[in-house]
């Protein structure tokens, strides 16, 4: 049985952690935007390319129209300073102000597709900066239940022998936090087939990388293995990482409870697998 969290009263946005501000050529530090909402946290790009904002560089999925989104810039404005952002449909290059309210939240593009969103920054007498992002508008309707309906990503373990998409568990997804009871049986998860000592490797449904993995392994019927613990962080986002450490010792059935965090600040969640190692 599933129950939301009191996490999903809050606005669609996670905290932010912003990095260190680089010393610009005119002695002022360098202008930080992001971009925040059901994506996770990207920073902005050069107009011409807003693709390469995100990791991957493909375009943001704001999960539907006229999405919440939220504006962070570092260093803040100075007094006077002056933000605006407009979108530009890719099918017909139609151009739309998106108002800010608070001077950080926005409301998304209500028109389906593909939108390259520009932000521009007026301050201090400088050349106006401009920072971009490609977002990409599914049509579905903008409200709260359509928002409440977005899933956790799927997670996969694959092997020689093929893959095996794992039971999702507790986790925190964009702002919203779903727990569940007590695990399922080991007997109704789908098996994946292992050599002993083969490694595994975890896969996101979306292709998106990861900051941080770790897992339990615990023998189960026909072997005398200990329970094995593993863990890793990455400095930079990694997709498709190897589970080094979770790798069967011994044949026998075992179950794989794993923890992800997700790169772009986008949560965590908790996955079980069945692993039958021969």
């Amino acid at each position: 049985m599933t129950r939301l969290t009191d996490a999903l009263a809050l606005p669609l946005v996670l905290a932010l952690t912003l990095p260190t501000v680089a010393a610009a050529t005119d002695g002022a530090p360098e202008l930080m935007v992001w971009l925040k909402g059901p994506f996770g946290a990207v920073a902005g790009t050069d107009v011409d390319e807003p693709a390469t904002a995100a990791p991957d560089a493909r375009a943001l999925d704001t999960w539907m129209r006229r999405a919440t989104l939220e504006l962070a810039l570092d260093p803040p404005l100075e007094q006077g300073a002056t933000v605006s952002l407009r979108s530009i449909a890719l099918d017909g290059g139609q151009v739309v102000e998106l108002p800010l309210a608070d001077d950080r939240w926005v409301t998304g593009p209500d028109q389906p597709g593909l939108h390259t969103v520009v932000a521009t920054v007026r301050q201090g007498g400088r050349e106006p900066a401009e920072r971009a992002w490609l977002l990409e508008v599914p049509d579905r309707p903008g409200s709260w239940e359509t928002l409440l309906e977005m899933p956790p990503l799927e997670a996969s373990l694959s092997t020689a022998n093929g893959s095996v998409v794992g039971v999702r568990g507790h986790g925190c997804y964009v702002g919203g936090c779903q727990e569940v009871g007590y695990r399922p049986p080991a007997a109704s998860l789908v098996p994946l087939t292992v050599s002993v000592g083969e490694p595994l490797t975890l896969g996101l449904a979306d292709d998106s990388a990861l900051v941080h993995w770790e897992g339990r392994l615990e023998p189960q019927t026909g072997t005398r293995a200990e329970t094995r613990l593993a863990e890793a962080d990455f400095d930079e986002p990694v997709a498709g990482p190897t589970l080094t450490g979770l790798e069967p010792d011994q044949p026998g059935e075992w179950l794989l409870e794993l923890r992800v965090d997700y790169d772009r600040e986008r949560g965590w969640q908790w996955y079980l697998f069945r692993l039958i190692a021969e």
